[in-house]
């Protein structure tokens, strides 16, 4: 009888552990429908949606224009953004060592291999609860001396939760 009760509690807690982890989850740095990054070179526009949010040293959005996360395409950017992030205009200085604003890119088609913009501005309009926006433009140079400038940037993306 013993053994049975025993047998009992421990199927009831591992029942309760497994309904707990299938609850819903927090889906912050998730692809959101609502997120976006959009840019144009020359006269080419750029429109990635479902942006990754993630967070290390700084905050990155992330967008490419590949059709699931696994299949990332063949063009990626990255927007860095410092953990405290305030509503303000930043230069981008530097490349990927310079201040806590960077812009990083990579085409195939165009020759860029994780490239990061050695000048141009980031600013922030709005950080709410939920996302971040703003605006940017970077120019980005690649180890074979092609020059790209990004103008017209747009971005919204989510908020990491502290």
């Amino acid at each position: 009888m013993m053994k049975k009760r025993y047998q009992l509690i421990v199927m009831i807690a591992l029942m309760g552990t497994v309904l707990l982890s299938c609850s819903s989850d927090d889906d912050s740095g998730a692809p959101d429908s609502n997120t976006y990054i959009r840019f144009t070179i020359e006269d080419t526009d750029y429109d990635f949606e479902n942006i990754i949010t993630a967070e290390s040293l700084s905050i990155t959005f992330n967008g490419n224009n590949g059709a699931t996360i696994q299949d990332v395409g063949d063009t990626r950017i990255s927007v860095y953004l410092p953990l405290d992030i305030v509503v303000g205009n930043y230069d981008i200085v530097g490349g990927a060592f310079g201040g806590d604003y960077k812009v990083s890119f990579s085409s195939e088609p165009l020759g860029f291999d994780f490239d990061f913009a050695q000048s141009g501005s980031i600013n922030v309009t709005s950080v709410s609860e939920d996302y971040v926006e703003g605006t940017f433009t970077a120019t980005i140079t690649s180890e074979s001396d092609e020059t790209i400038t990004l103008t017209d940037g747009s971005f919204r993306a989510m908020t990491i939760d502290e």
